[in-house]
């Protein structure tokens, strides 16, 4: 492949996973563009400041270039465009989101068919399941370039799963970050050719980390202060711990809409004092931390809107790194922890036993050190794999 034009939401972001999947594509000399829903974001990782020179925002139903392609693919392609957006209509009949969702973004798949048409993009990528796909989808439809597409969690896959069957059917592939996910979209569409996934790390940044364990006890979150996250179960489980004596500090790596629900369940749990509020650092500004933390937790939540995290990226970066994970049987985490050897797994939803979970661990540090050793090893392990898996999408 000489060239793809990828369709995203968000990007670039802090999160870097789709930013790191877009640079190592750029790297290996791949023509790329990335076109955004959202506004081009503002807020990103150093390393992929170049990436904004590479991204433009073209999801806004303001943008008047967007309608005029839309008339000038209706006239020349009534045929296409037309069935297929009913298509399209039809099967977000049940969904008002999915519905204003397809409806809203049929502009932005005409502006990016223009796009591919006049560059000359050989394929476009829907990096999210719901409307970047659909939106690709479509922009594939109307010129015949080819289409892929990428599921990650919850928000993309499970919220809504409107004309997923359609895209999936459609693409020459289709990546999932997490088995479960993969085997859920194979189950619904038999013939789509998915592939399992994992998102990849730095294995050059976090891999040659420098282990430098505390002395004192310490847990590490990474992450968006939001509700999939399930970072108030941990709160809740610090409070449970001092109650048992066992009094680990809390570092705290991120901002988000949670922050002050988090600090009020500190504070009643009289845990506030333990706790290191550091908002959102830098991969670089993040290294040290994963160094000197004894555990990364990750206690990721299904909410009852079907929203969820894939596998969080930072738990990938965390086990290269050398550290153990205590995470959640949620969001495919027990897909890569293994509970005796990379770290524990507790209920979600359960304080309780997040706490039972992470007690061992903050008071046996040979243990910490053992688990962190095997940790760096599976994570290369998976890592070749997806590159073999990587290589074979980019056909």
């Amino acid at each position: 492949m000489k060239s793809v034009l990828y369709v995203t939401a968000a990007f670039p972001t802090l999160a870097a996973f789709i930013e790191n999947e877009v640079k190592r594509i750029d790297q290996r000399g791949v023509k790329i563009r990335v076109l955004t829903l959202r506004p081009v974001g503002t807020q990103y990782q150093p390393e992929h400041a170049h990436l904004v020179t590479l991204t433009q925002s073209i999801g806004s139903p303001t943008i008047l270039r967007n309608w005029v392609d839309l008339a000038a693919w209706t006239l020349r392609k009534p045929h296409v465009l037309i069935p297929e957006f009913l298509r399209i209509l039809w099967a977000s009949k049940a969904s008002p989101y999915a519905l204003a969702g397809h409806v809203g973004y049929l502009p932005a798949a005409a502006r990016v068919a223009s796009i591919a048409e006049r560059e000359g993009f050989e394929r476009i990528h829907g990096a999210w399941a719901h409307f970047p796909a659909t939106v690709a989808y479509l922009a594939s439809r109307l010129t015949g370039k080819r289409f892929s597409m990428a599921g990650h969690a919850g928000g993309d896959l499970y919220r809504m799963q409107e004309f997923l069957p359609q895209k999936a059917r459609a693409a020459d592939f289709m990546t999932c970050c997490v088995r479960g996910n993969a085997e859920m979209v194979q189950k619904l569409v038999p013939d789509a050719r998915v592939h399992w996934l994992y998102h990849g790390t730095d294995l050059s940044r976090f891999g040659s980390i420098v282990r430098a364990r505390a002395a004192e006890p310490t847990l590490l979150i990474v992450g968006r202060l939001a509700k999939t996250k399930g970072f108030d179960d941990l709160f809740k489980a610090m409070g449970v711990l001092k109650r048992r004596g066992v009094t680990p500090k809390l570092v705290v790596v991120g901002e988000g809409p949670e922050r002050a629900t988090l600090e009020g369940i500190a504070r009643e749990g009289g845990v506030l004092d333990q706790i290191e509020w550091c908002g959102s650092l830098t991969h670089d500004q993040l290294a040290p931390r994963y160094a000197a933390a004894w555990v990364l937790v990750a206690p990721s939540v299904v909410l009852s809107n079907g929203r969820m995290d894939g596998i969080p990226n930072v738990v990938v970066e965390a086990m290269a790194a050398g550290l153990p994970v205590v995470g959640t049987r949620a969001a495919g985490l027990e897909e890569i922890v293994v509970p005796g050897r990379t770290g524990a797994l507790a209920n979600q939803r359960d304080p309780e036993d997040l706490a039972d979970a992470i007690a061992p661990l903050v008071k046996d540090p040979a243990e910490v050190d053992r688990m962190s050793a095997i940790a760096r090893t599976e994570v290369r392990e998976a890592r070749s794999e997806e590159r073999r898996v990587g290589k074979e999408c980019l056909r």
